[in-house]
C-alpha cells in the first residue's frame, strides 16, 4: 500500500504540473494538438478560476519551471554518463553510485519544488475551488485505480 501511495502521489503531482506547464508552453501533442493548453483550460474552467487566478497559476508554473529544468538538462547528462560507463562491457561500482546519488539528490530537488508550486497555487484558489480541486483528484484516483499497484501493494 506504501508503494501505491507513492506512486500515486508522484503521478498525481506529474499529471497536476503537467497540465499547468504545459499551458503557460503552449506546447503541441504528438497529434499537433495543443494538448497542455486545453487541459490548463478545462481545469480552469472546472474549478472556475478568475482571468487573474489563471495569470497566478502562470507565472508560478514559470518560476518552478525554471528551477526544474536545469535539474532535468542534469539528470538527462548522469543517464547519457551512466550508458557510456557500462557501454563498454566494464562497471565501476564507486562511479554508478556517485551518479546515482546525485540523481537521488536532483529528483528529490525536483519533487520539493514541484510540491512547493502545487502549495503555492493552492494558496491562490477559494474554499470551494480547493473543494473541487479535490474532487478532480479522486475522479483522477478512480481512473487510473488499479493500474499502478501491481505488486498488491508489495515492495519489489
Amino acid at each position: 500500500m506504501k508503494k501505491f501511495t507513492i506512486v500515486f502521489l508522484v503521478f498525481a503531482l506529474v499529471a497536476i504540473g503537467t497540465v499547468f506547464a504545459f499551458a503557460h508552453r503552449g506546447d503541441k501533442g504528438r497529434h499537433g494538438r495543443e494538448f497542455g493548453h486545453r487541459g490548463f483550460e478545462r481545469t480552469a474552467e472546472k474549478l472556475n478560476l478568475t482571468d487573474v487566478q489563471k495569470e497566478q497559476v502562470k507565472q508560478i508554473m514559470e518560476s518552478s519551471r525554471s528551477k526544474v529544468e536545469p535539474l532535468k538538462e542534469s539528470m538527462r547528462a548522469n543517464r547519457q554518463q551512466l550508458k557510456s560507463l557500462t557501454e563498454n562491457g566494464q562497471f565501476d561500482q564507486a562511479q554508478v553510485q556517485a551518479i546515482a546519488n546525485q540523481q537521488g539528490a536532483m529528483a528529490a530537488q525536483i519533487i520539493v519544488e514541484k510540491e512547493r508550486a502545487k502549495w503555492e497555487i493552492f494558496q491562490i484558489l477559494t474554499v470551494e475551488q480547493r473543494a473541487q480541486a479535490k474532487q478532480l483528484k479522486e475522479k483522477m484516483k478512480e481512473r487510473f485505480k488499479g493500474k499502478f499497484n501491481k505488486s498488491d501493494g508489495e515492495d519489489f
